[in-house]
């Protein structure tokens, strides 16, 4: 038994830099890779490539990063974990020993499976499995003839058994983001699936480096602090058996780990903190300690943990019909007021029959932010987006016959960007829950099949702590108007059609600052043109942190969202422009580096 391991990860999203695998390999000492690959999208479109042929279905970009430095893999005895298999990680398993075998190589390979529930539906559903909304619990009904992709969320424990059987490469399905992680801990240091706090403090260091550079300085709201993005560092966790852990990144490599760079990472696509949830285990973010142990290094420890629902979540994509986008674009001077002229003739030809949604939005004139941004300087030129969804075809391919048309119809400068729009089909979100006792894991393992039963142990109802109350009260009477962004630093995700945007102090100091003056009520009116429904926010008090999640506020999701940003990825640096109020004694220093 090992008392300190070392886990990178080398891809936070299929299309990840390619070159990251060999700088991850290559960089210095580790024990493990893992790599992530999924996302609600990929899962459609790894059915559809399957559809077409059954060979196909897991990421294969993967196969090919892999194979570039296999042979250093195996020199080195770096074991792979990886979600690479999509829908299809027999098919991924089978094409990487191919590969072994051609280059002689002694890497066994497994494949975990099990998350596809389409070929049980029928089955699921005559049993009163009727995958109840996530966050409303209603019930699918129609919706569930027009399922296109549904996989469960499976938990580390057959990726456990896969290394005790001595696996050194490990292909998944859809497990959740931080299985790849929390399986080294549990392997190599003898925890028991009991062992709550410890798989805590495991599931925290998954979320740390799941998204990849997003901890070692990508998306970093203050990157003006980065030295240099060239050859960005892909973040590593050294694993202790206490389950404390050091994130840190290869030497010599670009980016920058900090504390603050870890706060904004912790705080990215979470909901209610205290309940971060996973198969495995119930981690309370509000609950561990974090500190910078010197350059490039944040050590944490202290985290807390209970044991996880009976229920697993359920990552689910429906058919919603058809979707098109347009663009053209208009030049100055006067370019927004030509783009609206140009918008009321385009509609005005295409009509509105038909249309599910519709929209236009003005690309270079606040179209991530709306009503949010501040008046700025004319543009010299913009980007006049049109963008609609329907149920079928026909009204889309009005839209896309009519755009070229403009262009000698309305004000001088314009042209069309990109040819005629090309129609795709649209696709709903649905997160659901299954009872786990519905759901088999499966391990493929040097041609035996093992199956296990996604009951870890104990479950239940998560205990949920109250917020301890805290002063929110400031000494100073005179009070000034500042952005926000001259006390906070912030990062902003999606979660299907919630957006989460959390709010981190610069100093502890600032924190009942920001308690006073970011509320529900501010957000609200502030992104009123976005958010369509209800703003919950909750504390992080051991990081100086607010999180507040957005209910409807991204367009039904990424996979139908007609949004120019149906991620939310921009939306913690709109509100970083919000002005409040604050005592000035507080400010930190200004350098001029940054634009709050």
């Amino acid at each position: 038994m090992k008392d300190k391991i070392v886990i990178a990860n080398a891809s936070g999203f299929w299309g990840d830099e390619a070159d990251a695998v060999r700088r991850q390999v290559m960089g210095g000492h580790i024990d493990y890779l893992t790599m992530d690959y999924l996302a609600e999208i990929t899962m459609i479109i790894l059915g559809r490539q399957m559809a077409k042929n059954p060979e196909y279905g897991y990421a294969r970009d993967f196969v090919a990063s892999l194979e570039s430095v296999i042979r250093e893999i195996a020199d080195k005895n770096i074991t792979v974990i990886t979600n690479a298999g999509g829908i299809n990680a027999q098919a991924c398993a089978n094409a990487i020993e191919q590969i072994t075998r051609e280059q002689g190589l002694d890497l066994p390979v497994a494949a975990v499976y099990g998350d596809n529930l389409i070929p049980d539906l029928q089955r699921l559903r005559s049993e009163g499995c009727d995958l109840p909304h996530l966050e409303t619990g209603q019930p699918m009904d129609e919706l569930f003839e027009k399922i296109e992709s549904a996989n469960a969320y499976l938990g580390a424990k057959p990726i456990v058994e896969a290394l005790k059987k001595g696996a050194k490469i490990i292909v998944t399905g859809r497990t959740y983001d931080a299985a790849s992680v929390v399986a080294p801990f549990v392997y190599e240091f003898g925890w028991d699936w009991e062992d709550y706090d410890k798989l805590a403090s495991a599931l925290l260091a998954g979320h740390l480096i799941e998204c990849g550079t997003q901890s070692t300085g990508g998306n970093y709201s203050r990157w003006q602090e980065i030295g240099s993005y060239l050859n960005i560092g892909y973040p590593l966790v050294e694993a202790s058996a206490d389950g404390s852990f050091v994130l840190m990144k290869h030497a010599g490599t670009g980016g920058k780990i900090s504390a603050r760079t870890a706060k904004e990472q912790i705080v990215y696509e979470i909901s209610d903190p205290r309940v971060y949830m996973s198969p495995d285990v119930i981690a309370d973010f509000t609950s561990f300690s974090l500190e910078e142990d010197g350059a490039d290094r944040v050590r944490f420890w202290g985290a807390k943990g209970q044991k996880p629902t009976d229920k697993l979540k359920v990552s689910t994509n429906y058919a919603a019909g058809f979707k098109t986008t347009g663009m053209l674009v208009v030049s100055g001077p006067d370019a927004v007021a030509k783009g609206k002229i140009f918008a009321e003739i385009f509609w005005d030809r295409v009509g509105a029959e038909g249309f599910i949604d519709r929209r236009t939005d003005f690309v270079g004139a606040s179209a991530c932010w709306g009503e949010s941004a501040a008046p700025g300087i004319e543009p010299a030129e913009i980007l006049l987006r049109f963008a609609a969804r329907a149920e079928d075809k026909e009204p889309l391919k009005r839209m896309s016959k009519e755009l070229a048309g403009l262009i000698l119809a309305g004000p001088p400068g314009v042209t069309v960007f990109g040819g005629r729009p090309a129609l795709a089909p649209a696709y709903g979100f649905w997160p659901a829950l299954i009872p786990r006792n519905m759901v088999k894991a499966h391990l493929l393992f040097n041609g035996e099949e093992s199956v296990f039963d996604c009951e870890n142990g104990p479950s239940g109802y998560p205990e949920i702590k109250d917020f301890p109350e805290l002063s929110t009260t400031n000494t100073s009477s005179e009070r000034i108007k500042v952005p926000l962004g001259r006390i906070a630093h912030a990062r902003s995700g999606d979660k299907g059609d919630l957006a989460n945007i959390g709010v981190i102090a610069l100093k502890p100091e600032l924190y009942p600052e920001i308690l006073r003056e970011v509320t529900v009520e501010k957000i609200g009116r502030f992104f009123n043109t976005n958010v369509k429904g209800p703003i919950k926010h909750y504390r992080l008090d051991n990081i100086f942190a607010v999180n507040f999640v957005l209910h409807g506020a991204l367009n039904g999701g990424g996979t139908v969202s007609l949004l120019l940003d149906n991620q939310g990825k921009t939306l913690s640096q709109a509100l970083l422009t919000m002005e409040i109020e604050v005592d000035p004694t507080l400010l930190p220093e200004e350098d001029g580096t940054y634009s709050y």
